[in-house]
């Protein structure tokens, strides 16, 4: 008897996973317009990545993927919305490095990106330059080391905000170097550029696309890239790994879902996010902004954010960040 029960749950069992296979095929997926949360504002990078793989998946899905942007408490609002939409498939959050960095900022988040989220994978990744202003008279990385190693605190410089990964990643870089140095934050790229062109503040942390015809004029010193190898563009410039063995920070940008989206859907997006960014053209128009398309899968995007909430944590610690 118990025999016989044990076939019949294991047939029932077959019976229901062959149902949802082809419930799955039968639906077509995706069957009708999909959206694209953007938790940022219109205009700015993020927006900017999104929009362009949106229109490049959308062609390869069949439907139309609409991007809205759902801005406030920097990111966080657009990202609890996806978080709490029904689990799909029809409803994305295009996230960055934000989403690492928020817990270690806010005392209470609405959602908790390891549990109420799921990668689908990582889209592309942005470099972060280490700059000076040249009457700073820090011409190198190595000038730069010297001086943070020298407990140079008095040695200021400007990120686009606190808790910024460009703030996050120059925290990082000092402490590994033993030093410190003090922090300028300002409301975005804009004044935090435009302060050190007029000699206010001699360091910068900042992604190239804003920065680019300021180096080649001479007006910024590029010092060093803090991604792990240098830049194909900038072959002369060293990396902060060559001084920190293993250091590597960039900007990344993922695609994700509500944690409770079918497998099948996660997998099949996945297949078509990795499709569009081997595209050449896409990878053009990717380039043409500021960033290098890079398809991480969903596991190595979800190692990613453990190492990284376990780096950042560590980070805002040690630089006396509070939550609020």
């Amino acid at each position: 008897m118990r025999l016989i029960h044990s076939l019949i749950a294991a047939a029932m069992f077959a019976s229901m996973a062959l149902h949802t296979h082809n419930a799955f095929s039968q639906e077509k997926f995706p069957s009708k317009a999909m959206r694209l949360i953007v938790p940022f504002a219109a205009g700015g990078g993020n927006d900017a990545v999104a929009r362009l793989l949106a229109e490049n998946m959308s062609k390869r899905l069949g439907q139309p993927i609409v991007v809205e942007n759902r801005t406030g408490a920097g990111g966080n609002i657009g990202t609890d919305f996806v978080a709490k939409a029904p689990a799909d498939g029809y409803t994305l959050v295009h996230v960055a490095n934000t989403v690492v960095v928020n817990p270690f900022l806010y005392k209470t988040l609405p959602f908790d990106v390891q549990s109420d989220l799921a990668p689908v994978g990582l889209i592309a990744t942005a470099p972060l330059w280490v700059l000076a202003n040249p009457t700073s008279n820090i011409n190198s990385l190595a000038a730069l080391a010297a001086q943070i190693k020298g407990g140079s605190k008095q040695l200021s410089y400007a990120t686009p905000g606190t808790g910024t990964p460009h703030h996050f990643a120059m925290e990082l870089f000092t402490s590994r170097l033993g030093g410190q140095l003090m922090h300028v934050p300002y409301k975005g790229a804009g004044p935090a550029l435009t302060d050190v062109l007029g000699g206010h503040v001699p360091l910068l942390v900042s992604t190239p696309q804003s920065v680019n015809d300021m180096v080649k004029s001479g007006r910024l010193n590029l010092l060093a890239t803090m991604e792990a190898k240098r830049s194909e563009v900038q072959r002369e410039v060293p990396s902060a790994a060559e001084l920190l063995s293993g250091f590597e920070v960039s900007i990344w940008h993922g695609l994700m879902a509500p944690s409770k989206t079918p497998p099948q859907v996660m997998s099949f997006l996945s297949d078509v996010l990795a499709q569009s960014l081997a595209d050449p053209q896409l990878q053009k128009k990717l380039q043409a902004i500021g960033f290098s398309a890079q398809f991480e899968s969903a596991s190595v995007m979800k190692s990613r954010i453990e190492t990284d909430l376990k780096t950042w944590k560590q980070v805002a610690k040690n630089a006396g960040i509070v939550p609020e």
